[in-house]
């Protein structure tokens, strides 16, 4: 790791090399190598550590939903005021591996706090014990009901959108795919934090962040096959690799957020060009200097509090 530090020490945003020796001495960066039970307490750790206290007036509640896999845990997090208010579906990161709702916690909180959106997190089920399209099909339905349903979290159904984090944000395009595809629930944005949405591991931000303190590109070829039981390579699924769907139109408006040193970075562009391409409106941010994961940093770095700033002013589609 010291030597990866060293590479990137130029380019790393103010900040961010305190936050990633912290991180990395919680979870290591060679993490993808340990059992996943290993893994799982590992990222808790390190979530934890650099989590803060919920904002005041914030109603935060646990329920259930029925899915088609078992039940599917849910936690809802509303903003103080009444009426009905604008609503975010947010599937965690993780690799599609580890995660749940109090890893992301702090995050949902200040994003619902920040923004004045009621959000509702998913905690769908991981892999490798369920491949897909276990962890999509439980996360489809568990959109479909909370769409079915607004109006019982508070939320005006006209105002609901669907977002998430790297394997959160895969997911979460995913569903908003199927949606567009069998004239499902619509959701009014689509919200993508350095977001996982292809399997070609050829494109420019692959190589030139190849061995990134956050996330390598030997990272994500493990995780995809955990996910997939399939290499990078072989994957043809859309609702896996949402970038391979031939055709976006009729998606919704994005708020899409990039980090520069991350392998994933081109992805991101892609689908903010992709949508430009279909006609569908799209907002793209990229965060200079800043890496995989970095919501977790915005309290030790300014650029990373700018990141998660200009996530929620994204969010502002939702109450327009």
């Amino acid at each position: 790791m010291t030597s990866v530090m060293e590479k990137y020490a130029g380019r790393l945003a103010p900040g961010m090399a305190e936050y990633l020796t912290r991180a990395e001495e919680l979870f290591s960066h060679t993490a993808v190598d340990m059992t996943v039970e290993d893994q799982r307490r590992a990222f808790t750790a390190l979530c934890q550590a650099f989590a803060g206290p919920h904002p005041e007036e914030l109603s935060v509640h646990d329920e259930t939903l029925p899915g088609p896999h078992g039940d599917i845990a849910i936690r809802v997090y509303r903003p103080a005021g009444a009426g009905a208010k604008a609503g975010l579906v947010y599937f965690h990161g993780g690799g599609w591996v580890v995660g749940d709702l109090d890893s992301h916690d702090d995050h949902c909180a200040w994003m619902a706090a920040t923004s004045g959106v009621v959000v509702v997190s998913v905690d769908y089920p991981l892999a490798p014990e369920n491949m897909h399209p276990v962890p999509f099909e439980a996360s489809d339905a568990a959109f479909r009901q909370i769409a079915a349903h607004a109006a019982d979290y508070g939320i005006d159904p006209a105002r609901l959108g669907i977002g998430g984090d790297s394997a959160g944000a895969n997911i979460a395009a995913a569903v908003a795919l199927k949606a567009r595809d069998e004239s499902g629930p619509t959701a009014k944005l689509l919200l993508l934090i350095y977001p996982a949405l292809g399997c070609d591991l050829s494109l420019p931000s692959y190589a030139e962040n190849a061995d990134a303190p956050a996330l390598t590109t030997g990272d994500m070829a493990k995780y995809l096959r955990l996910y997939t039981g399939q290499a990078p390579e072989e994957i043809t699924d859309s609702y896996v690799a949402p970038l391979l769907a031939s055709d976006l139109a009729g998606m919704p408006p994005a708020m899409i957020a990039a980090c520069e040193l991350d392998p994933l970075r081109d992805e991101a562009a892609a689908w903010h060009d992709r949508l430009g391409q279909a006609g569908v409106p799209s907002r793209y941010y990229l965060g200079e200097g800043l890496v995989h994961g970095v919501l977790r940093a915005r309290r030790m770095s300014a650029p990373a509090m700018r990141f998660f700033d200009a996530i929620c002013e994204g969010l502002s589609g939702l109450r327009d």
